[in-house]
């Protein structure tokens, strides 16, 4: 039989990891099966399509190597294909984790925690700083990984460099703000006194009122509607910002300034030694960002006001 690795995705972060693990140790295999879907299967498809396959072909190998990302808030899909490949009896099962915010939603099956005896045999987590999950079972099987992510990210840039993939970019490359969005609403609703709406509003609010010309592009995370934002950008349809998909780190790497709240791409924007910042306006307790300095999380509209003067006057 094959020593074939077997990976499966859904969110984009677990694209994103899933393709770091595949860079890094791929060749190690005899052959790569992708089962994917959602956010994850239009990234896959960009530079790995053909090892895509159909769920119709699915069946697990003893001598399989089964890898998945997580998600931290729908890791369903993951978890329910690690716990078939566990029953199945795979030579190896590892959980990749790119972030610990949410740490323990990421191990949430049809909603409640997995059960441990079909946690995977190993789980990496790409983090900065030591970690330690208040769940033994999760604790024992925990692996380290720094910055697993972020060293994909340096070769793989170092061979392909961002490419200006947007007209946007092309007009206003190194001149533009670019705000990450990210849906704390539905993960948390109310505990940090503030939401991704509020964020993006403080950031516009903010920009008119000091009457600032930037270019602006507001990029969504994958799992939000591209309505969501829709009275925001009415409301200040007089300002210069544009709403559209397009690769997320071409947008970084061309970018002037990056406002996100605990996004992923922080990783990125680090790499690329983006200016960074954290906007938490309005916060009652502070969210955990990694990959930005404590003095790049922005708690008022003044703080606000400074960084954009700074950066943009």
């Amino acid at each position: 039989m094959l020593n074939r690795l077997v990976v499966f995705a859904h969110d984009a972060n677990s694209a994103n990891i899933t393709i770091a693990y595949i860079f890094f140790y791929g060749k190690l295999y005899e052959a790569i099966d992708i089962y994917c879907d959602g956010p994850a299967k239009e990234i896959f498809k960009r530079d790995y399509s053909s090892y895509i396959k159909e769920f119709s072909s699915l069946k697990f190998c003893q001598t399989d190597t089964v890898i998945s990302g997580t998600s931290g808030l729908y890791s369903s899909y993951e978890m329910s294909m690690i716990k078939n490949a566990k029953i199945a009896g795979v030579q190896k099962t590892i959980t990749l984790i790119d972030n610990i915010a949410n740490f323990e939603k990421r191990f949430i099956l049809d909603g409640k925690l997995i059960d441990l005896e079909y946690l995977a045999d190993e789980i990496w987590i790409d983090t900065i700083k030591s970690f330690k999950s208040d769940i033994p079972q999760i604790e024992s099987r925990s692996i380290i990984k720094e910055n697993f992510y972020k060293s994909y990210l340096k070769v793989f840039f170092q061979k392909f460099p961002p490419k200006q993939s947007h007209n946007f970019i092309k007009d206003h490359k190194g001149e533009y703000l670019l705000i990450l969005t990210e849906y704390i609403y539905e993960l948390y609703r109310l505990q940090f006194g503030f939401t991704e709406y509020e964020m993006v509003e403080n950031i516009l609010e903010t920009i008119d009122a000091l009457d600032l010309k930037i270019p602006i592009f507001l990029k969504l995370h994958p799992y939000e509607s591209k309505n969501k934002f829709n009275i925001l950008l009415r409301k200040y349809s007089h300002l210069q910002i544009i709403q559209d998909n397009c690769n997320s780190q071409d947008l970084i790497f061309y970018s002037k300034v990056v406002f996100g709240i605990s996004s992923s791409l922080f990783k990125e924007c680090s790499l690329f030694q983006k200016p960074t910042f954290s906007i938490q306006i309005n916060s009652n307790k502070t969210i955990v960002v990694e990959n930005i300095p404590n003095n790049h999380k922005i708690y008022s509209q003044k703080h606000l006001s400074v960084i954009l003067k700074k950066y943009f006057l």
